[in-house]
This record gives structure tokens, C-alpha cells and sequence, in this order.
């Protein structure tokens, strides 16, 4: 069978070409691999030198010459990617679902990361709150009801019965994800707002320059991509991440990735929560039929999502939509490292 003469490229420049490419290094049948290229790659890499002697031209099958090869470029990979990523374990989540959740530490950007489940948050939607429950999101997920302001599951009893008081009868109702009044009445959607008759869902952080009690000063959750912290990371101001920082989430199971802002807080016991448009970003349609009614409910479940916050990344001012989260975010992103290195980093750090 007739060989081929093939040398290896041994300066960095070109040896970055191959790596990045190595499949043309493998499409050919026969090599001849002079033992010196072969030590120049080894030098390279910083292995030792390959001492089988001489000038002399080595002759090698496909097969021989790409173990070979693929032994160099595992080690300069391998390489490459402990040096690209010193993520610090500092700190675990006591995460209610789904277990400890690891809060790692970039040394360089402060940046903070880790892998956990994406549920779904409608604050700010306008059609997510209804006083007859047919919003995206159940009645239940935005109130706690009793003296002591208790959040239940099945709350609709109380409710209703509160309702017929008119939220003002002796069925105490709190409407923590609702604007209300100064006597703590829930405000209904009028004929020039997006959702007529329906509750003013609210979020934590506000849009600029609105009546915060205002549908318009939300960040709707059906546009905007945003995330939800504990709201003992906004008190505490530890790990770093507040309300308007932000950050990269990406989708381990079909590789989609989205910008997002911290736009909201949340029980201190669960971390990872996305609005509707985060989900429809990362490739997850959260909406469903639940008894006649269309919710947004289907989450990403396991720890399938990689969150990436960059604390003190907040901009004051300015208005935020999907493009303008972007702009702001893809800076902290590419000093970071890229998209490749967050997948680099969670399969060396799990």
C-alpha cells in the first residue's frame, strides 16, 4: 500500500490550527511521522521527549498514528482545561427538591456558578394573577392567607371566601406577588393596561421611570428573561448575585443558552427559577392545559440547567428587554471565558 509524507505543525500558532480541527489529522491512511516532529509536539505540551533516537522517519498505520495522536491532543486538552478553569467549591445550597446544590467561585470575575432545576416564575406577567384563577399561574402561588400570612398549597377556600368580602371581610388574605393598595386591596387591571380585569403581578425589580404598582413597571415574565435568587442572597448580599445583576443560564440536555437579569427573589430553601420567556429562550415550552385552564407550570427539571451570575454587574437606568439584557450581559460572558468554558468547567467540576 502506498504511504503518505505527513509532518506535524510544532509552533503554537500552528499547532492551535490543529486542535481546533483535529480531524484533519486523522483522514489519512498511511503516515510517515518524522521522530523529531513528534518531539517537537511532546516538547510542546511539555511532555517527555520521545527517546526512540535519531532523524530517523518512523512508518506507521492510521490506526497506530492516531492513538498517537489522540493521546497528545487528550493531554493537551486536558491540560488546557485545568489551567482554563480554577472553579472554587464555596459554598452548598440546601436546595428542598432536589438536594445540595455546589455554589462555585470563578478566582478571576467573581463570577458565581452552578447547576440546578429551572420552575417557572410568571411574576410580572400581566395575565399571570386573576380574581376568578384562570391566569397562567395559580392563585395559590401568589398569596398566603391567615393572621399570620401562611402560604398553602390549597388555598382557594380562604380565598374565594375573602373575595366575597371583597378583601375586606375577616379572611385575612397577604398578596405578596400582587400590588395592592394602602389598605393591602389587590389592584385589578384597568381598560388601559395589557390585562384588563386581572390582578398587577409584580416583581422585585422595577422597571425605570413607572408607578411601581403599575403593570408596566413589572418585568413582564412572558418577555423579559430573568431569574430568581433566594430573597436571603438580596438581604444578605452573600454569595454576591442581587436584583439587576446579570448572568448566563444554558441547557445541558439540547445546548440552547440565554442571557437573563436577576429579576426577582424567592424562598431562601429553592435555587433556580426562570420566567417564561428564560424557558422559551432555553428551548423548554412551560405552558400546559391544568383542568380547562392554560398554565405555565413545566419546568426543567434535575439540575439540566448551568446558571452563571456576575455580582455587581447591575446597570441602573436603563430599560430591560431580551436585547438590552443581552448587550449588558455578553461582556461578563466573554470575560469569563465563553460559553465553552462553562461547559468545560461543569464536567470538570461536576
Amino acid at each position: 500500500m502506498a504511504t503518505e509524507r505527513f509532518t506535524y505543525p510544532v509552533s503554537d500558532e500552528k499547532f492551535r490550527q490543529v486542535y481546533d480541527s483535529p480531524a484533519s489529522l486523522l483522514g489519512r491512511r498511511k503516515w510517515l511521522v518524522p521522530d523529531s516532529d513528534v518531539r517537537g509536539i511532546e516538547k510542546l505540551l511539555g511532555m517527555a521527549p520521545n527517546t526512540t533516537g535519531g532523524q530517523s522517519v518512523s512508518y506507521c498505520s492510521r490506526r497506530a498514528a492516531q492513538a498517537r495522536i489522540a493521546a497528545l491532543l487528550f493531554c493537551w486538552f486536558s491540560a488546557t482545561a485545568a489551567a482554563q478553569c480554577p472553579l472554587t467549591g464555596e459554598s452548598t445550597f440546601p436546595h428542598a427538591e432536589i438536594g445540595p446544590v455546589k455554589i462555585f467561585r470563578d478566582t478571576t470575575t467573581r463570577a458565581i456558578a452552578f447547576a440546578s432545576q429551572m420552575q417557572v416564575n410568571t411574576d410580572g406577567a400581566p395575565d399571570s394573577y386573576h380574581p376568578d384563577d384562570i391566569g397562567i399561574t395559580h392563585i395559590c402561588n401568589g398569596i398566603s392567607v391567615g393572621p399570620n400570612c401562611t402560604w398553602k398549597a390549597q388555598c382557594l377556600p380562604e380565598f374565594r371566601q375573602a373575595k366575597t368580602e371583597r378583601f375586606r371581610g375577616p379572611t385575612r388574605i397577604c398578596f405578596f406577588a400582587m400590588a395592592t393598595d394602602g389598605a393591602g386591596i389587590p389592584l385589578i387591571q384597568g381598560d388601559a393596561d395589557p390585562k384588563p380585569g386581572y390582578f398587577v403581578s409584580t416583581t422585585a425589580l422595577k422597571q425605570p421611570a413607572q408607578n411601581p404598582r403599575t403593570p408596566q413597571a413589572q418585568l413582564d415574565s412572558n418577555a423579559v428573561p430573568f431569574a430568581v435568587i433566594p430573597g436571603n442572597w438580596q438581604s444578605t448580599g452573600k454569595p454576591g448575585p442581587k436584583l439587576g445583576d446579570f448572568g448566563v443560564a444554558y441547557h445541558r440536555s439540547n445546548g440552547k443558552f440565554a442571557y437573563f437579569v436577576v429579576g426577582d427573589t424567592g424562598p431562601r430553601n429553592k435555587l433556580g427559577e426562570g420566567s417564561v420567556a428564560l424557558h422559551q429562550a432555553l428551548g423548554n415550552d412551560p405552558f400546559m392545559m391544568r383542568n380547562g385552564v392554560r398554565r405555565a407550570r413545566k419546568g426543567i427539571g434535575g439540575r439540566d440547567v448551568i446558571y452563571l451570575l456576575f455580582p455587581n454587574s447591575a446597570q441602573s437606568g436603563q430599560r430591560l428587554d431580551a436585547d438590552s439584557i443581552e448587550r449588558s450581559a455578553k461582556p461578563f460572558l466573554e470575560r469569563f471565558g465563553g460559553l465553552e468554558r462553562i461547559k468545560e468547567c461543569f464536567r470538570s467540576s461536576g
